[in-house]
């Protein structure tokens, strides 16, 4: 009797709520990385999201009770949902002044040797 994965949730706290939902339907669910996602929040995240375990014959009733779960009201799933109950949230459009400040930072970076080189080359 292992463990396997039954899904892979980006956020901490609704990883052990889905969890403790689990748990609340019979089925002993562990979420995993939570120690170290805890400290490395990002890491975790940029890996898939924590693990949430189960036991091998349970995993295909925790992924059918938790798309139960997401299905149910004030959640709506979407049409072309992944195969994750949860879905990593849309990454949020880029601010017009954050690309202009990187654009300009660019420039002082990459022409600050250029300037140094021209005038030393016009001193010497």
């Amino acid at each position: 009797m292992g463990l396997a994965l039954v899904t892979r949730i980006p956020n901490l706290m609704e990883a052990h709520i889905a969890a403790g939902a689990l748990r609340a339907a019979g089925i002993a669910a562990e979420v995993f990385d939570a120690g170290f996602g805890a400290m490395e929040a990002p890491v975790i995240e940029g890996l898939g999201g924590y693990r949430l375990m189960a036991p091998e014959e349970e995993v295909a009733a925790a992924r059918e009770a938790l798309k139960a779960i997401r299905s149910g009201p004030g959640l709506p799933l979407a049409d072309d949902e992944p195969p994750s109950p949860w879905a990593p949230p849309p990454a949020p459009p880029a601010s017009r002044w954050r690309s202009k400040g990187m654009r300009i930072v660019g420039v002082l970076f990459l022409g600050a040797p250029l300037l140094v080189w021209l005038l030393l080359r016009t001193i010497g």
